[in-house]
């Protein structure tokens, strides 16, 4: 069965946080909800809303799917966090998305609880065989 979740969520923590390079070293990413209270700020939270079959082929393999992803960048109230780091934290993983041929479909939309939180969903049709 295609899927693509785990690789784009190795994509981001690579470039997000483990080149030589990259922009939040000290980030938690994690695939488990933490909306109602992150472990660690500054969070990235990497949600796959589904990978439905969108073609086969003669045989009814599987050809091609459409790959639903949703982040959620958090930063603390205080000490030190803000709505901006959160928003800059989604930036950089929306650039991301967008060079694995992903687009926008929802978002980037802010959120404020106890801490700050910025969510943006991404779409892409993915066929066997395709490179991230």
């Amino acid at each position: 069965m295609l899927s693509v979740w785990n690789e784009v969520s190795k994509r981001l923590q690579q470039e997000l946080k483990t080149d030589a390079d990259a922009p939040y070293p000290q980030l938690h990413l994690t695939s488990k909800d933490v909306s109602d209270s992150p472990p660690k700020f500054p969070c990235l939270f990497v949600n796959s809303l589904g990978e439905p079959t969108e073609g086969t082929d003669l045989q009814n393999n599987q050809c091609y799917i459409t790959s639903t992803i949703e982040l959620q960048s958090y930063s603390a109230e205080s000490p030190g966090g803000s709505q901006t780091e959160a928003r800059k934290i989604m930036d950089v993983a929306g650039d991301v998305m967008l060079s694995m041929g992903y687009q926008l479909i929802y978002g980037p939309k802010q959120d404020n609880r106890n801490y700050f939180r910025t969510i943006a969903r991404f779409r892409r049709l993915v066929g066997g065989g395709d490179e991230l």
